[in-house]
């Protein structure tokens, strides 16, 4: 069989070595001339080196001042939380207030409601008042009315009121002078009576058993001719009163005088003292008992005394025979007379034994006053 012809190898050609070398020669002259180019425009060395200090330079101070913007950065940073901390301060101080404000205006709120209820309640008081004082304005409208005419009545009334009292004045009047026509014939009859007894006829009283008094006792003061009776038990209630009422007064000083009255116008001045054992003589009985005596006391009339004649004395309805009149079956009359009136004590004197009352008589000299005290006599009444 037939070979395949070789293909002959390829020949290295000039021309294109030639154009390969021509465009590196033109590639090298580019660069160069671009080299030259660049080489004028750069500045030198030096000003090369300066221009890398002034950056250095620019970068330092650039550092500072980041490092001080840092720093206000910070302290305005500061003062920013300061702010907000006294912002937060008002805020709460704020709501305290406001919370405060909201409980008075609860307060308020609720005082305003109760004054309208208040003011309602009044509101309704005032218009029943109002309707009250209407009734009562008619009222007393009608009461004017029928005052009107009871006011003519009551002129009649009058009147007749006085006329009543006219007679009665005149009837007074007829009356008393019947009471001392009256007492004048008693006193004529009585002369009468002792003129029709016969001059020699022998009185005789046989003489009483003298005994104490020992229950209900009337004094009666005789002097100058007139008679009044002595509030003994009146006053001297009075001084046991006052003697509980300045009791430690008289513990403390062991005796005490006073006064009281007037009492039916008398007074009465006293003395009193403590009884009992002392400190020592209680600690050893041991009985520490104190008592309040009355040691003395005085009785002398006052400006206010209303006193009676015997004649007036003896007379019905006289205050002697009032006082003897009322008297207990069993009392004692003690009659305390002085000089001056012993003659008109037996006609005192029977008029009590006629009241089958005893009679006790305790003379006394002109100017003494009354006495008594607990070591004193008992009144013996006849």
């Amino acid at each position: 069989m037939s070979r395949r012809a070789q293909r002959p190898e390829l020949e290295f050609g000039s021309d294109s070595f030639l154009d390969v070398v021509c465009n590196i020669v033109g590639i090298l002259i580019i660069l160069i001339v671009v080299v030259g180019v660049k080489a004028q425009r750069q500045p030198a060395v030096v000003d090369a080196v300066n221009t890398v200090d002034d950056k250095q330079v620019d970068q330092s101070m650039l550092l500072a001042e980041r490092q001080a913007a840092w720093q206000n950065l910070q302290e305005s940073e500061s003062e920013i939380a300061n702010r907000l901390k006294a912002l937060q301060a008002e805020r709460n101080e704020t709501q305290e207030k406001i919370q405060q404000s909201m409980e008075e205006q609860e307060i308020i709120r609720g005082q305003l409601v109760a004054r309208e209820e208040t003011a309602n309640r009044l509101q309704r008081q005032a218009t029943d008042l109002e309707s009250d004082r209407n009734t009562v304005a008619a009222r007393v409208a009608t009461l004017q009315k029928a005052l009107d005419e009871k006011g003519s009545e009551s002129l009649k009334l009058g009147q007749v009121l006085a006329k009543l009292v006219k007679n009665e004045q005149t009837l007074d009047e007829k009356l008393r002078t019947t009471v001392v026509e009256t007492q004048q014939l008693q006193e004529v009859l009585e002369d009468v009576q002792q003129a029709a007894v016969p001059k020699d006829r022998l009185q005789h009283r046989l003489s009483p058993v003298t005994k104490p008094a020992e229950k209900g006792e009337l004094h009666f003061r005789v002097s100058h001719g007139r008679i009044s009776q002595v509030p003994l038990e009146a006053l001297l209630e009075r001084l046991k009163a006052q003697v509980m009422s300045r009791r430690s007064t008289v513990m403390r000083f062991n005796q005490f005088e006073g006064s009281v009255g007037p009492v039916g116008g008398y007074n009465m001045s006293y003395a009193v003292e403590k009884e009992g054992p002392s400190t020592l003589e209680a600690l050893q009985s041991g009985d520490g008992r104190t008592r309040v005596n009355v040691s003395r006391w005085t009785i002398e009339p006052d400006e206010s005394l209303v006193d009676e004649t015997f004649d007036e004395a003896v007379r019905p309805g006289s205050r002697y025979r009032q006082a003897i009149e009322t008297a207990a079956p069993d009392t004692v009359v003690t009659m305390w007379i002085y000089q001056d009136s012993f003659k008109g004590f037996s006609a005192l004197r029977e008029i009590a034994h006629g009241l089958q009352l005893r009679v006790a008589a305790r003379p006394l000299p002109q100017g003494t006053p009354i006495v008594g005290s607990p070591g004193g006599s008992k009144s013996a009444a006849q």
